[in-house]
């Protein structure tokens, strides 16, 4: 086994890999900046979203299949966390999207609160707030999004 711990040999000019030197001469990669795992590293996520089925066993909808989306935005190094949960006055249309869908979102530093309706598709979970150009994917990469889109 190799001992990398060692000390350049006196000869050594710095451009060449000698056959008998035991360790890897890798001083372009390593002086070339940011390698891949650390660029993969200091990737900052800045929203998710999340989707849960249950069964509530009170209220309303007693026993009814519900959806629930919870989501996150960092905004202005604020965080606000968006919640959109099926209704009593939620119905399904014939394409799979329900309708008047509760949405709210709140300022967790200012504790500031906003509701909106929104629409919901039941088999990926993405909700829509038409008004607002905010969508909320918990089916896309890296853990969901939720942000705003452009309509084209």
């Amino acid at each position: 086994m190799a001992n990398y711990n060692m000390q350049k040999p006196n000869h050594w000019d710095g451009g060449n890999q000698h056959p008998f030197v035991p360790f890897k001469n890798d001083y372009q990669q390593r002086n070339a900046g940011y390698s891949r795992t650390q660029r993969r590293n200091d990737f900052v996520k800045h929203s998710g979203a999340k989707l849960t089925k249950y069964f509530p066993k009170s209220g309303v909808n007693a026993g009814v299949e519900q959806f629930l989306v919870t989501g996150w935005r960092l905004s202005n190094k604020e965080l606000i966390s968006i919640k959109a949960v099926t209704t009593s006055k939620s119905k399904e249309s014939d394409k799979g999207w329900f309708g008047s869908v509760a949405v709210t979102f709140t300022n967790t530093k200012t504790g500031q609160t906003s509701f909106h309706w929104g629409t919901m598709e039941k088999k990926t979970g993405k909700v829509v707030i038409n008004e607002m150009a905010f969508v909320m994917n918990p089916k896309a990469k890296n853990g969901g999004y939720a942000g705003t889109f452009l309509n084209k």
